[in-house]
């Protein structure tokens, strides 16, 4: 069997994502290009096709869009690219994020659409047509798979994934990227300590002919809401294993390919190359690429003062979705001064007190918790149930919001 190889290219562009001259935009056009090329032979690929690219668009901030969402000068680039090696139409489409349809999340974007449009690409929205349930028989547990009708009509499928690190898998990388491909009524099961195993099974379902991340403008920490930009990064790497891309990245990052457990699954179930001895990097030199990312932190228990935070038998899903609304209350500066509640998330222990001292209000987050908000050992103390099991990130962030009002 062959090695997989993946492209890696480096440069300083010298532009930010949001502020970029046209002198610029050719500057990443070519870096793309250089890590594609010697990966990937993009005419013999694309000639007289239709091809379909999938960016990471979860939720762009007009405002801010330097780094959590796939910069807009790597999807130019690529169509261009695409124009240029024959394609014979390209697509381009995501579903951002739960609640938020694509038009929505573009609708404070109309200069990039109008530049999308005029580099010879067309916005597709994947709720626009149902999705189409492709069997999945090898699956952990996602069987059927709802894909979009406009990434299977395709004849090529690219992956753009950003560089970010993630709160709930350690990394959002090319694997992770295709979650973008369900629809909302597909995205919240299985969201807990199942969500990589979910991931990995859509990988079983469909899988890209080729992936090109965006480590221009990369993003550490508490990703993808609340992380820090990484504006020094400036990479592109690209392969058609989209495993050993992933691998590439996370080395990249400091983070080593068996501590993501996705990429340790689609090793499991031989979906691709995740072992770094085993993996040719071409182009650039890594080791001159390398940084050491802030990793994110799970738990919310000590977090923050004003949010006294105890977990019990608490799964990754609710840690995750509690802490990604901690981090964003706290960049936005939304706790309630000198009010304090207490948040349990988890199994409680039977027959045990499971809360001796509760400081304010009492919230019992998530489906497990659900017995300790109707503890009669309590009284006079009526907890807040926010319910899901996990609930959506953002749940907790605006129960907050109405109560402290």
């Amino acid at each position: 069997m062959a090695r997989p190889c993946v492209g890696l290219a480096h440069a300083v562009i010298g532009e930010a994502p949001d502020n970029y001259t046209e002198a610029g935009l050719t500057a990443v056009t070519a870096l793309v290009d250089r890590a594609v090329a010697v990966c990937c032979d993009l005419p013999a690929l694309v000639g007289g096709k239709s091809v379909f690219l999938k960016p990471n668009l979860v939720r762009p901030n007009p405002a801010s869009p330097r780094s959590v969402v796939t910069d807009e000068r790597v999807i130019l680039a690529m169509v261009r690219l695409l124009v240029r090696a024959g394609a014979r139409s390209v697509a381009v489409g995501d579903n951002p994020g739960w609640g938020l349809s694509l038009l929505e999340a573009t609708a404070g974007l109309s200069g990039f659409l109008h530049r999308l449009e005029a580099e010879g690409a067309q916005l597709v929205a994947f709720d626009a047509k149902p999705p189409v349930p492709v069997p999945n028989p090898g699956a952990f547990l996602f069987d059927p798979v709802p894909l979009p009708q406009a990434v299977l009509e395709a004849e090529v499928y690219i992956n753009l994934p950003k560089m970010k690190t993630h709160v709930h898998t350690l990394v959002t990388l090319g694997i992770k990227n295709q979650y973008g491909l369900i629809l909302d009524d597909n995205r919240m099961p299985f969201h807990r300590n199942d969500i990589n195993l979910k991931i990995v099974d859509i990988l079983r379902a469909i899988r890209p002919h080729l992936t090109v991340v965006d480590g221009l403008w990369a993003v550490q920490g508490q990703a993808p809401l609340s992380g820090s930009s990484l504006p020094d990064m400036n990479v592109v790497v690209a392969g058609a294993d989209v495993c050993a891309v992933d691998t590439v990245c996370a080395d990249l990052m400091g983070i080593a390919a068996n501590e993501v457990a996705m990429l340790r699954l689609a090793r499991q179930e031989g979906l691709g190359e995740t072992d770094l001895a085993a993996i040719d990097v071409a182009g650039d030199d890594p080791d001159r690429c390398r940084r050491r990312f802030v990793r994110p932190v799970l738990s919310s228990m000590g977090a923050y003062p004003a949010v006294r935070v105890i977990e019990g038998g608490a799964c990754q899903g609710c840690q995750s979705a509690l802490r990604h609304a901690l981090d964003k209350l706290a960049t936005e500066d939304g706790f309630a001064a000198g009010t304090p509640h207490t948040v349990y998330l988890g199994v409680p222990m039977p027959q045990a007190v499971n809360l001796r001292n509760v400081p304010g209000q009492l919230w019992c987050f998530g489906a497990c918790a659900a017995p300790l908000a109707f503890d009669v050992r309590r009284p006079g103390n009526v907890a807040r149930f926010v319910a899901g099991c996990p609930p959506h990130i953002l749940d907790f962030y605006k129960a907050y919001k109405a109560a402290t009002r």
